[in-house]
């Protein structure tokens, strides 16, 4: 696909068969699976290989999936960003995932803020995004809270899991930030 984004340090692009290895490496990482994987722990690598492979689908499918976040002097691949919405999900969610030895520097924020314009360009009619944090993750509710989301108070029931949803109204957030 030829969609790019860039910010000012970061190159968003969807998803591409060639980020399959970074990505199952960054989902194997005990500290980025603590928050996203069954039970705290990662996913077997055929599982993750599955995973990887129904993000690439939802491209094909709902015409929009995670984006590649890169970082533009490097080239080095720092994580996963973007609009997701599988099927029975709550909402049009903006969600991230960045290499754990990437944390603290405000990529996150960054790519999803970029992330969510895209998205609200895209969906004129979208009256708001949503985020689907576990209640146990500090550092992605300190991201949605960056990035102009407030805790909704509704609650996602999700495999052996209770979500919260964060959400940010679409008119609030583009007066903030589009």
């Amino acid at each position: 696909m030829s969609i790019r984004i860039e910010t000012e340090r970061l190159l968003l692009r969807p998803l591409a068969p060639e980020d399959a290895e970074p990505h199952i490496a960054m989902m194997q990482d005990p500290l980025v699976a603590q928050t996203l994987g069954p039970g705290g722990k990662p996913l077997s690598r055929p599982d993750l290989w599955r995973q990887f492979a129904s993000y690439l689908g939802h491209w094909a499918i709902r015409g929009f999936g995670w984006f590649s976040v890169e970082d533009k002097t490097s080239g080095d691949w720092l994580g996963r960003v973007g609009p997701w919405m599988p099927d029975g999900w709550p909402g049009l969610e903006c969600g991230w995932t960045i290499r754990s030895e990437y944390w603290g520097k405000g990529y996150a924020p960054e790519a999803a803020i970029a992330s969510i314009n895209w998205t609200f360009e895209r969906f004129p009619e979208l009256p708001r995004i949503i985020s689907v944090i576990d209640p146990s993750n500090v550092k992605s509710q300190a991201v949605a809270a960056k990035i102009g989301e407030t805790k909704s108070g509704e609650v996602f029931p999700y495999l052996d899991y209770r979500l919260d949803v964060w959400a940010a109204d679409r008119d609030d957030w583009l007066a903030r930030f589009g």
